[in-house]
């Protein structure tokens, strides 16, 4: 008996389709933005809160600079038109009557005006005049390093805006004052006449106020003031 057998031809497998990692690369490019994204994000985060902090210390010391505004004022009402007190020395004879008409270096009180330089700035001029002189007075708060509540140290220079020590009244000493105004001052039939009040006022130095603040992360803030008595 003769068997016969079907041939079955095999038929070749598919080939897998191969892959060209496209999604992959495209996967790595969108990690890679948002990753720099994120670094840019943080960075401006980080900016945005230093500049905010320095701000609030600077607004901080200026406010700690009333401090020594008033410590200043106060010195120098209470030694205005004396010889001598505890806390300012006689002067010479030969310069002047008044305390105020000599250097009183203790108390950070110069009887002429000091500038700085074309080229100074009032750090310099403070570092290198000021403090090497001698003249500067800090502010006592009973804290360690003087610093008050906000970490501020506090200290200032009183300058008489005169050309030099002695009397202001001397001729020879040029020094800002305000203006004499008397009664007399406005004379008859001019324009100031007509229902114009007479003022008197006599006339007073003027002295200037320089204080400079030292705070937390580098802080350095100047304030000046004008006083006339």
């Amino acid at each position: 008996m003769l068997t016969s057998f079907a041939h079955k031809s095999k038929r070749p497998m598919p080939r897998a389709g191969r892959q060209d990692g496209i999604v992959l690369l495209m996967a790595i490019i969108v990690l890679v933005a948002m990753t720099l994204g994120a670094l840019a994000l943080t960075r401006a985060v980080y900016t945005t809160n230093a500049l905010a902090g320095n701000l609030a210390f600077q607004q901080a010391a200026t406010h700690s600079a009333d401090a020594g505004i008033e410590a200043a004022v106060a010195w120098l009402e209470a030694n205005n038109g004396l010889a001598s007190s505890s806390t300012a020395n006689l002067c010479d004879a030969a310069v002047g009557s008044t305390a105020l008409t000599c250097d009183q270096s203790a108390q950070g009180y110069i009887a002429h005006r000091q500038d700085p330089t074309g080229s100074q700035s009032w750090s310099d001029f403070w570092t290198s005049n000021l403090v090497a002189g001698g003249y500067v007075k800090t502010v006592s708060t009973g804290n360690s390093g003087n610093a008050d509540t906000a970490g501020n140290t506090v200290s200032y220079v009183i300058q008489r805006m005169c050309s030099g020590a002695g009397d202001a009244q001397n001729t020879s000493n040029d020094c800002s004052v305000s203006p004499n105004a008397s009664s007399s001052t406005c004379a008859g039939g001019s324009s100031c006449d007509a229902g114009h009040e007479g003022l008197n006022s006599t006339s007073q130095v003027y002295y200037r106020i320089t204080v400079r603040v030292v705070g937390p992360r580098n802080t350095q803030s100047f304030v000046q003031s004008m006083v006339a008595l």
